[in-house]
């Protein structure tokens, strides 16, 4: 099986946070107030124990990582469940986790760069099949479980921390057809923002982490049924004879 690169995603997902460690405000009363009238110390708060309680969402954005565009949409769990592609440079993957076990289908660009003068071949064995993942995809496995990604991206929302918060309330907006309050770090020149549903429970639909791309959050909590290929439908490179 030709070695793949190991994707550095989740240092590239903290930095579309990297603002957000930190903004300050008074709270104030709840009653008879616009959601975006709250203090960013209360949506933050509120932002992360919503994305903490979720079993399930749908990720997808455009980010960067030291000069290497990727784009990812993945339905992931805290099971560690997850459907979905991921796209670089080197081509799509499709990818698949069950139970523990990780599997991922490439194009044929993602051949081409990972197999060489040996694609043609390696992709008329392989056919429509999954492709066992090996330790050099442990990084994905970490990316569909929502429990490792949310607390490597989410991470800085601790609640010590956010009474130096540098972000501000920047008015509201709609976001996919869904009232959102717009918060944003002022702390630095290329600003990042995130967009907090008005409605409780308060998911986060949106941030961007300025040069570093963009994230969206959707299907909150909608069941992930996801079923492991048979043996006829996988090959496992690493234990061929």
């Amino acid at each position: 099986m030709p070695s793949l690169r190991t994707l550095a995603f989740m240092g590239a997902s903290a930095v579309l946070l990297a603002g957000a460690s930190g903004c300050g405000g008074a709270d104030g009363p709840a009653k008879d107030r616009a959601y975006a009238d709250e203090s960013p110390k209360t949506i933050v708060g509120d932002a992360k124990e919503a994305m903490d309680a979720l079993k399930t969402v749908r990720i997808a954005g455009d980010i960067e990582d030291e000069g290497e565009a990727m784009s990812l949409d993945l339905q992931v769990s805290t099971t560690g469940d997850c459907t979905g592609t991921m796209s670089m440079s080197t081509g799509e993957l499709s990818l698949l986790s069950v139970g523990g076990k990780l599997w991922f289908k490439g194009d044929d660009k993602f051949w081409n760069d990972a197999a060489g003068g040996d694609a043609a071949a390696v992709m008329e064995m392989v056919g429509d099949k999954w492709i066992v993942g090996g330790e050099d995809m442990a990084d994905l496995s970490e990316i569909c479980n929502w429990g490792t990604f949310s607390e490597e991206v989410f991470g800085d929302f601790k609640m010590n921390n956010l009474e130096s918060l540098t972000m501000k309330v920047a008015g509201d907006e709609q976001v996919d057809g869904q009232a959102a309050v717009k918060l944003e770090d002022r702390g630095g020149k290329d600003p990042g923002i995130i967009y907090v549903l008005e409605a409780d429970p308060h998911y986060i639909l949106k941030m961007t982490g300025g040069g570093a791309g963009q994230m969206t959050f959707s299907d909150f909590d909608v069941p992930l049924n996801v079923k492991a290929p048979g043996p006829k439908q996988q090959i496992d490179f690493d234990n061929m004879g």
